[in-house]
């Protein structure tokens, strides 16, 4: 199942790096470097595996290891309300 973007968050970048903002939940979220690449990617909802394949496109890092943390990214942003994941309306 995809990850996507929540409609209704609000994102700015500051120095490189993305704000996300929920107005439903007043909750804000900083993204790191890794963070923000993973915010961009989900420009269109993508899967894990498609995630990973991407970041290491542009960052060296073991397979594991990108897929471990992307991941607890991805559980932290759902739980935060900043990305859904599920089938695509």
């Amino acid at each position: 199942m995809p990850y996507q973007r929540h409609p209704d968050v609000c994102a700015a970048e500051l120095d490189g790096e993305i704000c996300l903002f929920h107005p439903h939940t007043a909750r804000y979220l900083a993204l790191n470097s890794t963070g923000s690449a993973i915010w961009h990617l989900l420009e269109q909802p993508m899967d894990l595996p498609d995630l990973v394949r991407a970041l290491q496109r542009d960052f060296e890092v073991d397979e594991g290891l990108c897929c471990d943390h992307t991941l607890a990214f991805l559980g932290e942003a759902v739980a935060c309300g900043m990305l859904q994941h599920g089938p695509v309306p």
